[in-house]
Order: C-alpha cells, then sequence, then structure tokens
C-alpha cells in the first residue's frame, strides 16, 4: 500500500546568510533533510526496514507540488565587510522571498525549480547593502531509498549594490553533486553528508571559479516541534583568471522551532575561517541571527 509523502522538502538552515555573497560567493550553505518536526505515518519499525516513503508523482496533489517561502532574519556579525580579523561588527537585517516547484519524473528521477529574491540592509555599513536574485534548477537521480542520492543543477544568480544600483557580481553555475542522509532513532536523528563541484562563469570575469564544496552534519528532534543542526563545510574556491584560491572552513549550529503548519523559527550561529592567497580576502568572522519564516 502506497503511504502518504511524509518527506517535505524542510529548508534547515541557516548559518551566517549570504555571509558567502558578501565574500563574493553566492552559496550559502542549506541542506534539505527529511521531516523530523511532524509525526510520521510510518512506525518506527517500518522506518528503519524500508526507509521514509514519498508518494510517486502521479499521487501528488499538483499543489502540493508547489512551495512559497517569506523569511525576515535579523543577523550580527563581527565582521561585517568580511576584511581581515578586525572590528566591522554589524547589525543587518535579512529578508527573502522564495518560490519553487518540485515534481518527481518517475521513480528515480525528481526535477526542482527555484527562484529566489534577497537583500541584505547594514546598520553601519549602509552602502554595502545589495539586493540579489537566484534562479535554480536542479535534476535528482536516486538509485533506490536509502543509497545517495546524484544530481545535477544549473544556476543564475546576479546581485546589485543598493546605493547606486551597480551590479556587483553575476554568474551562471553548473554543479554536480551527490548527498545521503541517514536517518535513525526512529526517525528523530539524521546524519548527513556531500559534495559537490560547481563551475561559475561570472560577470565581471575575475570571480568565474570552480569550487568544492563538502559538508557533514547531525540533525535531533529534540521535541515534536523543536529541531536542533550542526553542521561543517569546506570549500575549496579556485579562480580562472588569476593567482588566488581560497580556503574556507564554516561552523554552524542552529534551533528551529516548528510554531505551526505554516511559520518556523530559527536560531543560529556560525564561525567563518577564510584563508586566501590573496591577502584582502583572507578573514575570520562570528554571527548569530534570529529568523521568522512563513511556508505555504
Amino acid at each position: 500500500m502506497m503511504k502518504a509523502r511524509i518527506v517535505p522538502t524542510l529548508l534547515l538552515l541557516v548559518a551566517g546568510i549570504w555571509h558567502s555573497a558578501w565574500a563574493q560567493d553566492s552559496k550559502s550553505a542549506t541542506y534539505t533533510a527529511p521531516s523530523m518536526m511532524k509525526k510520521s505515518q510510518q512506525s518506527s519499525s517500518d522506518i528503519e526496514d524500508i526507509g521514509e516513503i514519498e508518494e510517486q508523482g502521479a499521487n501528488i496533489p499538483f499543489r502540493d507540488k508547489f512551495r512559497f517561502n517569506v523569511g525576515m532574519q535579523t543577523s550580527y556579525t563581527t565582521n561585517a565587510l568580511l576584511s581581515g580579523n578586525n572590528d566591522h561588527s554589524d547589525v543587518l537585517f535579512l529578508p527573502t522571498v522564495d518560490a519553487g516547484f518540485h515534481t518527481p519524473l518517475d521513480k528515480h528521477f525528481a526535477f526542482d525549480l527555484d527562484a529566489s529574491a534577497q537583500s541584505a540592509i547594514y546598520s553601519r555599513f549602509q552602502d554595502h547593502g545589495f539586493v540579489g536574485y537566484d534562479v535554480l534548477g536542479t535534476l535528482d537521480y536516486h538509485i533506490k531509498e536509502g543509497l545517495p542520492r546524484f544530481y545535477v543543477s544549473v544556476e543564475n544568480y546576479l546581485y546589485n549594490t543598493f546605493d547606486t544600483g551597480h551590479l556587483q557580481s553575476e554568474a551562471v553555475g553548473f554543479t554536480g553533486g551527490t548527498d545521503y542522509g541517514l536517518a535513525f532513532n526512529g526517525g528523530r536523528s539524521l546524519g548527513f553528508v556531500g559534495y559537490s563541484l560547481t563551475e561559475y562563469v561570472a560577470d565581471p570575469q575575475i570571480d568565474t571559479r570552480l569550487v568544492n564544496r563538502a559538508v557533514v552534519g547531525f540533525a535531533h528532534q529534540l521535541r515534536g516541534n523543536l529541531t536542533a543542526q550542526i553542521y561543517y563545510v569546506y570549500q575549496y574556491s579556485d579562480y580562472n583568471d588569476f593567482d588566488r584560491n581560497d580556503s574556507k572552513h564554516t561552523v554552524s549550529g542552529a534551533l528551529i522551532y516548528q510554531f505551526n503548519d505554516h511559520w518556523y523559527g530559527t536560531l543560529t550561529t556560525s564561525y567563518i575561517d577564510q584563508s586566501s592567497t590573496q591577502q584582502h580576502a583572507s578573514y575570520q568572522s562570528f554571527a548569530t541571527s534570529l529568523g521568522l519564516t512563513l511556508h505555504f
């Protein structure tokens, strides 16, 4: 018998939202995980034996293939300019709007399309504020439930400054990657790992780069409506047009609270340490943020 779909796309977030965009790297670390915030329609033994089950595309109502999120985060960072290890602290306001569509194509393939608009409003360094737009299409491949996911994606992002409206950065990214999540503890805990390789073709051309990312993390449902997550990301960027290589380490933790079916609150902290062959691109920063998201 076909089980109801119990693996909604739930973004478990977060750390240092758009810190990578400030450093001319549009990708921030977000991860998709099985829902540990809602009670499963499977028993713990079912999940242990056969994993969490998703409906096939023909059985998912068309409306449920769409998603829409509106969010606001307030973030304090010790180094808003991402330059060196000095006193560039600031409070930022980070609104975002996101819309997406996800559908299985058959029992192995699924397609996801996501479009978002984001902005960063600085309290102290107002001239560094920006607005950004991002469109991402992803084709997933699952051999079978319980095995890693493989995917390819194409992305286009654009960031403009608030004060002048001038182009800050634009790129098309081509990505191949894989990730894997293992649920245990009756479905209340999840360990996950992932790797991706992205080629960004950018304007200005100086930002064209090849980016390797690896992530390892753990999430646990503390209560029925409260989930904790911690993860580590390593990113290595090799710039094509000049002698620059960046090595970035990010450690992040988060609490996600589900008020009801539509409202989510988040509390996150992150530490970033980036070393670069270009001295101005090396920095350390610590950030903490409080957010609220409305999900449909």
